[in-house]
């Protein structure tokens, strides 16, 4: 999940349930009287990974299901402009062939910030994350989801969330009412709980910017989608008796801006970073400080100034800097900024690359 909302966690604790209820066959009693410590350790192993079953089969074949039930809670975007733009950047990230899985993506009309992947490979996108975004960070979004999707995160979460004197009930239950009335249980107990561990949200991160950069995206997309988040949530993350209330379990978001920043500039060999969130550096000598212009803040800018710096070095496709006649800078064929009119001019620009490209 790109944010953690417990009305996110609502709607896919009740989407999972009614799935799970639907899958779940009538179960055949099992004595388990009299049962020796190793007989309840082997007991409770064969009953988690009964639940665990039904989940990957769910996952692997239920998503016809799960689609509808989640569009069903969400509700659906009716702009078709969000549903094309989200496909072409499925299918470009996809055609990198890192992603396996196949995903169903759709756009619901919620206003707030996020983005969310669950069971059956199903992610869906917040309007309000789709109009915040350029399509650079809004891919960082989606592969990130991705890699939940990939790494089934979703059925990891939900087994876990089982807790297990639950799935041993389960698995002794041949009652299908009663296995109904503990799902029910399950749902009142999943919606208060988070799906993803902090481990699985930095693996997310990292394989999103691999899974980006595969794609042909900006390697400075990922961090100024951060940028994004943090300026209109905050870090989102507690500390003191505000931690014990509600625990973290998303990274910090400057930590996750770090991280993405730290990837760029190994993806450009070493040479550009963007100083304090602020001012685009190549070698250590500072190119532009952008202010806000075109829809972005002046750090969302660095970062995807940065980023057109680093394929350039990435790529090995390092030439002098000219301005085009359309008024951007750039290096060899690669754009790197188009100025603002409270920018650096782009001659100034120009000169500044070609001090530092020509040593």
């Amino acid at each position: 999940m790109l944010t953690y909302s417990k009305t996110w966690k609502k709607y896919i604790a009740l989407g999972l349930v009614a799935a799970f209820c639907t899958a779940l066959p009538v179960l055949q009693p099992r004595k388990a009287e009299a049962a020796s410590l190793g007989q309840q350790i082997l007991l409770a192993g064969v009953a988690v990974a009964l639940v665990n079953s039904y989940f990957n089969q769910m996952n692997d074949h239920g998503q016809k299901s799960i689609l509808a039930d989640t569009k069903k809670q969400t509700g659906v975007s009716d702009d078709p402009k969000y549903q094309e733009r989200l496909n072409a950047l499925y299918h470009r990230l996809k055609n990198s062939g890192l992603i396996k899985a196949d995903y169903a993506i759709y756009a619901n009309p919620k206003k707030e910030f996020n983005a969310f992947c669950t069971l059956g490979h199903v992610i869906s996108v917040n309007k309000g994350a789709l109009d915040t975004l350029d399509d650079d960070e809004l891919a960082a979004v989606l592969a990130h989801e991705m890699r939940h999707g990939e790494g089934k995160h979703p059925v990891q979460g939900v087994t876990k969330s089982v807790q297990l004197g639950l799935a041993v009930d389960i698995y002794l239950s041949s009652n299908p009412n009663t296995t109904s009335y503990i799902l029910s249980g399950l749902a009142g107990n999943y919606i208060n709980n988070e799906m993803f561990t902090m481990s699985q949200e930095w693996e997310a991160d990292n394989y999103a910017f691999t899974y980006a950069t595969a794609a042909g995206f900006n390697p400075g997309g990922p961090a100024a989608s951060m940028v994004k988040l943090r300026s209109l949530l905050g870090d989102l993350w507690h500390e003191g008796l505000a931690r014990t209330v509600n625990p973290n379990n998303h990274p910090k978001t400057t930590d996750r801006v770090n991280n993405y920043a730290q990837k760029m500039t190994a993806y450009s060999e070493g040479h550009v970073k963007v100083k304090n969130d602020k001012t685009v550096q190549i070698d250590g000598v500072s190119i532009i400080t952008p202010v806000k212009a075109y829809e972005h803040s002046g750090e969302e800018r660095a970062y995807l100034i940065a980023g057109h710096l680093a394929q350039a070095y990435h790529n090995h496709a390092l030439a002098p800097a000219t301005v085009g006649e359309d008024g951007c800078v750039y290096v060899g064929a690669q754009a790197i900024v188009t100025p603002a009119e409270q920018d650096a001019s782009a001659e100034d620009i120009v000169t500044a690359l070609n001090t530092v490209l020509q040593k």
